[in-house]
């Protein structure tokens, strides 16, 4: 299974896996309410599938987001 067209760069990708292990359990709305800044807030709607798929971060069945 090849992975989707990347919509953030590698620097993105960590920036939002360091997020999420700053704010382990959270939902994708907690995460969005966590954010300090539009911009992380774009990161988070633009990115986080992305880095779902590429396993840096897991989505549990709760739709909670854990590092991986």
């Amino acid at each position: 299974m090849s992975l989707p067209p990347s919509r953030i760069n590698p620097g993105q990708r960590q920036r939002l896996r360091k997020f999420v292990a700053v704010h382990p359990g959270l939902t994708h709305a907690e995460l969005m309410a966590s954010a300090d800044r539009v911009p992380m807030r774009l990161l988070i709607t633009d990115g986080l599938t992305e880095v779902v798929h590429r396993s840096l971060v897991r989505k549990d069945d709760d739709g909670r987001f854990w590092p991986a």
